[in-house]
């Protein structure tokens, strides 16, 4: 199958029917955290620097541009590592600096705030589309999977903080 392609209809239906059935909760865990230093290089590391107005430390300056411009509300990018693992895909592939396992990021309404550890992070507007970029680095499924919502979520850092894998997660709906 080629990037252009359709998934077929069966492999489809079984990684929804596959999330669709995953117990999603208020609590989660901070599985993995990715970096990515250039375009196209994803790192997976022990923790990650948020900063107010900035996103992740370390992470290249053109992740938060869309079409040549810096969106506002994209920040910080977080997927479910349930996703990952239904699709077949390697945590560090999406670019996804949060991979987080236990909570349904599509069902966090903007302005939530997700509290990672006592760190504060907050769920912004902006839809966290599928690109070129991460068909190509994932699977034409998966792109499929993302545009119909299972992408993950963009948060904006209130304060300054570090993330660790293995803090807790949780929001309150």
């Amino acid at each position: 199958m080629t990037a252009g392609d359709s998934a077929p209809a069966g492999v489809m239906a079984s990684v929804l029917d596959r999330l669709e059935r995953t117990a999603f909760g208020e609590n989660g865990t901070v599985e993995r955290l990715v970096i990515s230093p250039r375009p196209g290089e994803h790192r997976v590391v022990d923790e990650i620097v948020v900063v107010p107005g900035v996103g992740v430390l370390g992470d290249h300056d053109s992740k938060q541009m869309w079409r040549g411009a810096r969106v506002p509300g994209r920040e910080i990018s977080a997927i479910n590592a349930e996703v990952l693992e239904a699709l077949g895909i390697p945590p560090a592939a999406p670019g996804d600096n949060l991979i987080i396992r236990g909570i349904d990021l599509r069902v966090i309404p903007p302005g939530t705030l997700l509290l990672i550890g006592d760190l504060p992070l907050r769920r912004t507007a902006a839809a966290h589309r599928p690109c070129r970029l991460f068909r190509d680095r994932t699977s034409n499924i998966a792109f499929q999977m993302a545009a119909q919502g299972w992408r993950g979520a963009l948060f904006d850092a209130l304060v300054k903080g570090t993330i660790h894998a293995g803090d807790p997660v949780r929001f309150e709906p």
